[in-house]
């Protein structure tokens, strides 16, 4: 699949009407590329000048000294330095990963709740975060960064609350249907082919990673290690969680269709509520990923239907010229398949939500 550096315009069209929360003040990729223009930069200050649907987004002097660029919902930043100044912090914990925490957070100004994520100062990868979900922060599928401060210890990243939790938290209480299965996965592969199209690598697929709204919208979350790349460029480096990571990622050498095999994890578990692959320690696991043979006939496969066992193995393919990507599930196998798919999903009670707003 070509990789595009600009955003396509037929992109907007995947979204049906009935879907809520699609911003109508987003600019077009176009128009945010002559607002990045007149963004000027001064010893580690950057400045958007006002404008519709931009508001003044101001970094601290020390530490992210690269131009944090033009977003629809910057706040004001910069003459507050401290996060507390904007925000009431010390909320309820909603995840606790290796380089820090997210949690609730309210504005001082409106009394708003938002999510913020906490990163210990000396990752590097913020830097790169911030600038990539600015990057694609024209997507409704993605979750939006709101503002960004610093302290003497600590990189303070305020986005948009999920009230709706975590996919896998819905996904504890067993399989879903396959009704279901297609609709949470349309939405992460509308969100995946935008990310590609815009030339990011999300990394680091998995349920804990798929965010609900209060309304059950689907959102993509956590771009620490996802990566810019260009068309043709092979990536390097072990990056993502050990049961979703692609076999050629460890090889070392890979492409972004590695967002396809964890988007096919992800299904699988969806379907038959388990891993593919499974071991007692991270090696064990990749051990498996690189030598298992998936069997989708026999055992619990046999009651899924032949279109869903076709789309997972495409997905979970070691051969990567072979492995479906993502513009491919949406336009030339997503009728055939996921039409397919059974409908009884009213029996599972726990997606009952979750589905009525994906396809209603």
């Amino acid at each position: 699949m070509k990789m595009k550096k600009k955003r396509k315009e037929s992109e907007a069209s995947g979204w049906s009407s009935n879907l809520p929360e699609i911003s109508k003040s987003h600019h077009s990729l176009e128009r945010r590329s002559r607002l990045n223009k007149r963004c000027r930069e001064d010893r580690g200050v950057a400045t958007v000048p006002p404008s519709r649907g931009a508001s003044l987004l101001l970094t601290p002097s020390r530490g992210l000294k690269r131009k944090i660029g033009c977003i629809d919902k910057a706040t004001q930043m910069g003459r507050s330095m401290r996060i507390e100044d904007d925000y009431v912090t010390g909320g309820s914990a909603i995840g606790q990963g290796k380089f820090g925490s997210v949690t609730v957070c309210r504005a001082r100004a409106n009394g708003a709740e938002h999510a913020c994520k906490t990163l210990r100062k000396g990752e590097e990868t913020v830097h790169r975060e911030v600038e990539i979900m600015q990057h694609v922060s024209g997507h409704p599928g993605v979750v939006t960064l709101e503002a960004v401060y610093e302290d003497d210890e600590r990189w303070h990243l305020v986005m948009e609350l999920c009230s709706g939790g975590r996919l896998v938290d819905r996904m504890k209480e067993g399989p879903c249907s396959e009704h279901v299965a297609a609709g949470v996965l349309k939405e992460v592969m509308l969100v995946v082919k935008y990310c590609h199209d815009m030339g990011v690598v999300h990394r680091d697929i998995k349920p804990e990673n798929v965010l609900l709204t209060g309304s059950g919208k689907i959102k993509l979350a956590d771009f620490g290690l996802a990566i810019r790349i260009s068309e043709g460029q092979n990536l390097t480096g072990v990056a993502g969680s050990p049961a979703y990571v692609a076999p050629e990622v460890l090889s070392g050498r890979y492409s972004e269709k590695v967002d396809i095999w964890s988007s096919g994890v992800l299904l699988h578990a969806l379907l038959v509520g388990g891993l593919p692959f499974k071991g007692d320690s991270p090696e064990a696991v990749f051990e498996e990923i690189k030598n298992v043979k998936l069997d989708f006939q026999t055992g619990v496969w046999e009651s899924i239907s032949k279109p869903a066992r076709d789309l997972v193995g495409r997905m979970l393919t070691r051969d990567v010229s072979a492995r479906i990507a993502a513009d491919e599930v949406l336009s030339k196998f997503y009728g055939r398949v996921f039409t397919c798919f059974d409908g009884e999903h009213t029996k599972d009670s726990h997606y009952q939500s979750l589905f009525n707003l994906i396809f209603f």
